[in-house]
C-alpha cells in the first residue's frame, strides 16, 4: 500500500529532481529558464503589437479614396460643388440595393462634362454597397452594369469612363 500513495503523489516525487533543482546550480538553472520565458513573452507581444499595427495601417491604406484631379486641358466642370453632391447622392440611391435603375443613373450623369464626373466622382467618394466593400463611382458603375448594352448607353454619355 505505500508504493501506491507514493505513485499518486503530486509534485516532483523524484529525489534526485528534488535535489537538483533545491541545489543552488538548479535555482540558478529555474532563475534563468523564467528570465529567458518572460524575455521571449515580451518579444512575442513586441511581435504581435507591431503586426496588429501594420495590419491596421495596410488596411486604412489600401481602403483610402483618391480622389481625382481635374483636368486643366479640359473645359472646366459645368456643375457646382452642390450640385456634384446632389449628383452623387442621386447615383447612390439609383445603384445601392438589389438591381441598379439605369434610367436614374442615366438622366443624372447626361450633360455632365469631364471636369463635372469629377466633381462628382469627388464627392462620390467611396460607398458600401449592400454586400462587399466601399466603391468609388466608376467601381460601382462597373459592378452595376455589366451588359454590353448598358455600359454603351453610359459611354455614349460619358466616354472612357467604364
Amino acid at each position: 500500500m505505500a508504493v501506491k500513495e507514493n505513485t499518486q503523489q503530486k509534485g516532483l516525487s523524484n529525489p534526485a529532481a528534488l535535489a537538483l533543482a533545491s541545489s543552488p546550480a538548479g535555482q540558478q538553472a529555474i532563475g534563468g529558464a523564467i528570465d529567458t520565458t518572460l524575455k521571449v513573452a515580451k518579444i512575442t507581444a513586441i511581435v504581435a503589437v507591431l503586426s496588429i499595427g501594420g495590419y491596421i495601417a495596410y488596411r486604412m491604406y489600401k481602403n483610402r479614396f483618391v480622389s481625382m484631379a481635374t483636368n486643366s486641358k479640359y473645359p472646366k466642370s459645368n456643375i457646382t460643388k452642390d450640385q456634384a453632391k446632389a449628383k452623387a447622392e442621386a447615383l447612390y440611391q439609383a445603384m445601392h440595393g438589389w438591381g441598379a435603375n439605369l434610367d436614374t443613373v442615366l438622366e443624372t450623369l447626361a450633360g455632365l462634362n469631364y471636369n463635372g464626373y469629377v466633381e462628382v466622382f469627388n464627392a462620390f467618394g467611396k460607398r458600401s454597397p449592400a454586400i462587399g466593400s466601399d466603391m468609388t463611382l466608376t467601381e460601382w458603375l462597373n459592378n452595376q452594369f455589366t451588359s454590353s448594352y448598358d455600359r454603351t448607353q453610359i459611354n455614349f454619355i460619358l466616354p472612357g469612363i467604364l
